[in-house]
């Protein structure tokens, strides 16, 4: 049992250590959970020092002109019928998705992102509206986001409630939040089992501060003033492995050893771009519709990821 209270429901009678996990191969953490709200948790939460050499700005570009289809694919089937306003993508990186949002469609598209030389990448090469920071210090006015794209973000805030309640401020009261997000049981299930295994910290191969319970993500969201609209389950299969019901890679515990000393590099590198791949249109629908066809309606907790459609 550990003291600190919960980050999110504020509880400091139930909480439970799971593992020692670590970021950066040196900066070591608690992972807790909450019994009352049930999400995992790091403890305590790196501090601005600790994230920023976790998240070095290590761009290569190796994949821009596959978020460029992607942007295009999912401004034709995903906003197909929608009346075009504010496209916001926070989380945006060099923000190809949104400039393929903004090729091929009617919206006006914006991004949020934290490092500063993809920031600088996004407005000077693709004259992007790309801003950078805490999306509260963004300077989004009240209502005025139409569609608010967060894809796997939410896991790496510190305040996942005070975020929420922005994302609530800026988006339009007939808009769409659409939220992805890992399946917090199945995503630390490994952090864990290393731990167990080899009695000593995993590192935290993704930055993932927090880890939602299904139940526990619904109820943060109506707490911040959201309303479901439909839900999905995906990565499947990768869920069942982590879960020991699908045969693992034997190797699995690889991404997850600690780095060496001389291994950690803490300088940035120039944003490159790789060669582009010429893909017909129709590739990039073809993948959008076969992911598509791999969700599973509802929040489950054998899945890896969920996605959910907010108001």
């Amino acid at each position: 049992m550990n003291g600190s209270a919960c980050p999110i429901c504020r509880n400091a009678e139930d909480t439970f250590f799971l593992a020692k996990v670590l970021l950066n191969g040196t900066a070591e953490f608690a992972l807790d959970e909450c019994s009352r709200c049930r999400i995992r948790y790091f403890n305590p939460m790196p501090d601005d020092r600790q994230l920023a050499e976790y998240y070095v700005p290590v761009y290569y570009g190796g994949d821009w002109y596959k978020q460029l289809g992607k942007g295009m694919a999912f401004a034709r089937r995903e906003l197909a019928g929608i009346t075009p306003g504010l496209f916001l993508d926070v989380g945006c990186s060099l923000g190809h998705f949104i400039e393929g949002i903004r090729r091929h469609s009617q919206w006006k598209v914006a991004g949020v992102e934290w490092s500063h030389e993809s920031v600088q990448f996004a407005r000077a090469q693709l004259g992007l509206d790309v801003r950078q920071g805490e999306l509260a210090d963004c300077g989004f006015e009240a209502g005025s986001v139409d569609y608010l794209h967060v894809n796997n973000v939410l896991e790496h805030v510190r305040d996942p409630i005070g975020f929420l309640k922005e994302c609530r401020r800026i988006l339009n009261p007939g808009g769409t939040f659409c939220l992805s997000v890992p399946n917090g049981w199945v995503d630390s299930r490994s952090l864990v089992n290393y731990y167990r295994q080899e009695n000593r910290p995993g590192r935290s191969k993704d930055g993932h501060l927090f880890f939602f319970h299904r139940q526990a993500l619904l109820a943060l969201l109506g707490q911040c003033g959201f309303s479901l609209r439909k839900s999905y389950s995906f990565g499947i299969r990768r869920g069942l492995r982590a879960l020991g019901l699908y045969p693992r890679w034997r190797r699995w515990k690889d991404v997850y050893e600690p780095y060496c000393a001389d291994a950690v590099r803490l300088e940035s590198h120039p944003i490159q771009l790789a060669p582009a791949r010429k893909r017909p249109d129709w590739y990039y629908y073809y993948r959008f519709e076969q992911a598509r066809l791999k969700f599973l309606p509802g929040l489950h907790d054998f899945a890896l990821d969920f996605r959910l459609y907010l108001y």
